[in-house]
């Protein structure tokens, strides 16, 4: 027999047997008391629920209880799209050089993606190296690094929205950004000679 769930109006086909019995409406399992026949049938209530479920069709109704699903899984989307993205631009091996005029010298910074940089002084003395890390809702790069050959500590820190300098620091003295002339900095296609 065919009956409307009165709560989802979802159309149902109920096996006889399970007449003047409550069932829970297999869409959003409110409760449905199914008309008597003229001659009921008993079954036992297993078999009757194993065929309502096999019966019930398989979209989930929008009731008042039913919620949907939607925001978990885009969530889970884009969860796993930004997982993929990371992964990939770890692996890839990317970088980003920048040049930055420090009082009319240009020095090179190249920030790759496995957390390394270097910085180029513009005399083409020796590079530093160091490892760069996020700070404050990951806007500031921090680079921390020596000079190659020495115990001399470079630390330069930089706004990665408008690539404006934060911090440079010599062997720990902070070097006023006026100074240097409050530098910025910009994309760059230069490549850095490591030798």
């Amino acid at each position: 027999m065919k009956i409307q769930c009165p709560s989802c109006d979802q159309r149902l086909d109920i096996p006889e047997e399970l007449a003047g019995q409550t069932i829970e409406c297999p869409a959003c399992n409110g409760k449905l008391t199914i008309p008597s026949p003229a001659k009921p049938n008993a079954a036992t209530p297993e078999s009757a629920s194993q065929k309502i479920l096999a019966a019930a069709p398989q979209k989930k109704a929008k009731g008042k209880k039913g919620k949907s699903r939607l925001p978990i899984i885009a969530a889970v989307g884009l969860a796993c799209i930004l997982i993929m993205g990371t992964v990939t631009f770890s692996l890839s091996g990317s970088s980003q050089t920048y040049e930055c005029e420090i009082r009319g010298d240009t020095v090179y910074l190249e920030v790759n993606s496995n957390g390394s940089f270097i910085l180029a002084p513009p005399d083409g003395s020796s590079p530093v190296f160091g490892k760069w890390k996020t700070q404050e809702n990951e806007r500031i790069i921090v680079c921390e690094g020596k000079v190659r050959g020495t115990n001399k500590k470079i630390t330069v820190s930089y706004d990665k929205n408008t690539l404006k300098l934060d911090q440079f620091k010599f062997n720990g003295m902070n070097m006023p950004l006026n100074f240097i002339g409050n530098p910025r900095l910009k994309k760059s296609n230069h490549t850095i000679d490591t030798r």
